[in-house]
């Protein structure tokens, strides 16, 4: 199993954890409030992802092979979804993460 498969897996193992759909919603509010900020300079309308109905900032950048995300967003919710996909995504190769099966 690859390293993206293992993490979408214990993210599924963590959401199984909760009993019914509030508390996973406040598990995702506090993984939205645990994101690391994005860094300010990218907070620009070329990272802003069009067709959002929140505002979302995503900054990719390669280091050392690997594809680095940052991102941020005006909405709780969407930056709880987005702390997810960063943890799944993020510290991955490109190619990794082309021939994922999300």
């Amino acid at each position: 199993m690859g390293a993206i498969q293992e993490i979408q897996k214990e993210i599924t193992e963590d959401f199984a954890m909760f009993d019914d759909w509030m508390q996973k919603y406040e598990y995702l509010i506090d993984l939205g409030k645990e994101l690391s900020p994005i860094d300010a300079k990218h907070k620009t309308e070329d990272n802003l992802i069009a067709g959002c109905q929140s505002r979302v900032w995503l900054h990719a950048e390669k280091q050392d092979g690997k594809i680095i995300y940052t991102a941020d967003s005006d909405a709780i919710m969407t930056k709880g979804i987005i702390a997810i996909l960063i943890r799944v995504l993020s510290d991955q190769k490109a190619e990794d993460i082309i021939s994922a099966d999300l």
